[in-house]
This record gives structure tokens, C-alpha cells and sequence, in this order.
């Protein structure tokens, strides 16, 4: 799913400083992406955190980013049927 699939560039860049549209966040996210993300998309650029902030908040979500990944192709690995080749 892409964000703004169904608006041009010009259409988007409009929805998003006119009206405050902002993608949506698939269920699936991680709270701790999720979070982030929302921080980012503040309306009030004021509020939006600094680049060295955003970088901070992503290392420190690491792990969490990490174990999910893992838990994901393990589940993945395991579900699908072992060949011999």
C-alpha cells in the first residue's frame, strides 16, 4: 500500500499542508515505528522532533524493531514446507 496511491504529487502536497492528510499507519505497524511516524507528521512544524532526535528514537527502538523482524522469518521459515533439493 502506497501512501497517496489515488492523488498526484501536486494533489498530495496539498491534502497534506491544506487539510493535515497524513498516510495511514497499517495495523501491523510497530507501536514504536508508529510513534515515531506520528511525531513526524505533527501538523505544527514546531513540534516535529529534530533529525537528531528521529535518529536517537530509532536506535533506541532498535531491538524491539530487530526481535520483530527475526520473530517474522522465523515464523515465516516455519510455516513454509522444507524441500530437498
Amino acid at each position: 500500500m502506497l501512501p497517496f496511491q489515488n492523488m498526484t504529487a501536486v494533489q498530495a502536497a496539498f491534502a497534506v499542508v491544506n487539510k493535515g492528510v497524513r498516510p495511514v499507519i497499517p495495523n501491523d505497524c510497530l507501536p514504536v515505528l508508529s510513534e515515531i511516524m506520528t511525531h513526524c507528521w505533527d501538523t505544527n512544524p514546531e513540534v516535529r522532533p529534530p533529525f537528531a532526535d528521529i535518529v536517537r528514537m530509532l536506535e533506541d527502538a532498535e531491538t524491539e524493531i530487530m526481535t520483530t523482524v527475526r520473530k517474522a522469518r522465523f515464523r515465516c521459515c516455519m510455516t513454509q514446507p522444507m524441500t530437498i533439493d
